[in-house]
């Protein structure tokens, strides 16, 4: 029996309510994952430290890049919810707010974040991968859709989720 600790670094002024809705959600998302498994995930909120499974890092935008501050030429770089370096160790993070051209979208739903933090996510746990393969056939749509799609992961985002977790991947702590 596995148990994989997803450790969510917040690096914002976020409010104690928000961080537990997504911590929640993100919860829930990772039962579904495991449900029918002896393996298992828990979600917390802390600083990263070595032995955790993945730390994702939750940043205000991608002005104040958290990727960006250690890698200057990686993060806050993409029209996206989040970015993952595939850098050594791995690192992932998501935008409390999005700046897209032309203003300012902010992502206000928990559930919007926990959907953003599992798909990078999936992209930090295959480092071997494209962005593109995580897009595509490989990651099999749903939340590992170029923009998330549906309210949970599908059969194939649970799939390897579960197969990218069984490899330990160094973390960006």
């Amino acid at each position: 029996m596995a148990s994989y600790t997803v450790k969510l670094v917040n690096r914002t002024r976020a409010t104690d309510r928000l961080l537990l809705a997504i911590k929640t959600n993100l919860q829930g998302f990772f039962d579904e994952v495991f449900k029918g498994t002896s393996d298992g995930a828990t979600v917390q909120w802390g600083d990263g430290v070595v032995s955790d499974a993945v730390v994702v890092h939750f940043v205000k935008d991608k002005d104040s890049s958290y990727l960006k501050q250690i890698r200057p030429k990686e993060g806050g770089q993409h029209h996206a919810g989040g970015h993952t370096s595939y850098g050594q160790p791995m690192g992932s993070e998501i935008y409390q707010h999005i700046v897209e051209p032309g203003g300012r979208r902010h992502m206000d739903t928990d559930a919007g974040y926990a959907k953003l933090a599992f798909h990078e996510i999936l992209h930090n746990q295959f480092p071997g991968r494209s962005g593109a393969e995580i897009h595509g056939t490989f990651g099999g749509g749903g939340f590992a859709s170029p923009v998330v799609d549906g309210e949970h992961p599908n059969d194939r985002n649970k799939e390897i989720m579960r197969l990218g977790l069984s490899v330990k991947t160094a973390q960006l702590l």
